[in-house]
């Protein structure tokens, strides 16, 4: 099946998303200028630069989580010269995550910002299905084994992968009073937590 796709008219980093982490599930299409969402095929990804694509991968038998990234937003740069395209890890599907994907990916060219590695996001929604309400832009240390091709790609262009990551207001604390976001991941593997537990929606605080 993913032959077919190194056979369509899609960048070389989509292809490397299908090579990483298998067939999508599903395939969302926004317009940069516009709000309206639409589910596509396969055959429908392309090069467009108006387009910004957000794709959904189920969980595979070494991957036990779905995988949501952006496709398109590293076309720009942002204030900081920075260009980057988002993933964002969960232990269930959930269409809420394209959504905010969509909002994150046009925040800052629509702000006159940028987004870069320690940065919190507040989830300013009032209604959410999320219990943890900050987002931690984080390098995606879920990444480093099984999909080192990609990093490498990503390398080469130049391009950022963030990892949005769900965390506890105590946590966003231990970061703000330490003044450096890498104190948690220290933590993390100082206390030899798996990657996979917390892409867990539910999961307790780590302090």
């Amino acid at each position: 099946m993913l032959h077919r796709f190194k056979k369509l008219k899609n960048t070389e980093i989509y292809s490397t998303y299908c090579d990483s982490f298998g067939t999508p599930s599903r395939i969302y299409k926004s317009h940069w200028q516009e709000a309206v969402l639409e589910e596509i095929e396969n055959s429908q990804v392309s090069n467009d630069k108006d387009s910004l694509f957000i794709i959904e991968f189920s969980p595979q038998n070494d991957r036990p989580i779905w995988t949501y990234i952006t496709l398109g937003m590293s076309k720009q740069k942002m204030l900081n010269g920075l260009r980057s395209e988002l993933i964002w890890l969960n232990d269930q599907s959930n269409k809420e995550i394209v959504e905010l994907l969509v909002g994150l990916s046009k925040y800052p060219f629509y702000d006159r910002t940028s987004l870069d590695y320690g940065q919190t996001i507040s989830n300013s929604e009032v209604h959410s299905s999320f219990k943890m309400n900050s987002l931690l832009i984080c390098p995606p240390i879920m990444e480093t084994d099984n999909t080192a091709h990609l990093l490498d790609i990503f390398d080469k262009k130049r391009i950022e992968l963030f990892w949005l990551l769900p965390i506890h207001q105590e946590e966003k604390k231990f970061i703000k009073d330490k003044q450096d976001f890498t104190k948690l991941l220290d933590l993390w593997i100082e206390k030899d937590i798996d990657p996979v537990i917390l892409c867990n929606s539910e999961r307790k605080s780590t302090l």
